[in-house]
């Protein structure tokens, strides 16, 4: 059985959420994503519709916080 926040960071994100998350605009993270900052969305819902889950954007944050910006 699965506890509750564990199907919390299964929870899949738009862009859009995971841009109010990590506060930063979305052409900001897709740069991230690029330069390999960021990790890529890990879901895939169609040619044009990618989702992120919520453990995913959840441990870069406690890592980006823990190491300080670069």
């Amino acid at each position: 059985m699965l506890a509750s926040n564990d199907l919390a960071d299964m929870q899949r994100l738009t862009i859009r959420e995971v841009s109010v998350l990590v506060g930063r605009s979305a052409s900001n993270i897709r740069e991230l994503i690029a330069e390999k900052r960021f990790p890529a969305a890990d879901y895939r819902d169609g040619p044009r519709c990618v989702r992120w889950s919520a453990g995913l954007v959840k441990r870069w944050l406690a890592q980006t916080t823990t190491q300080g910006p670069k």
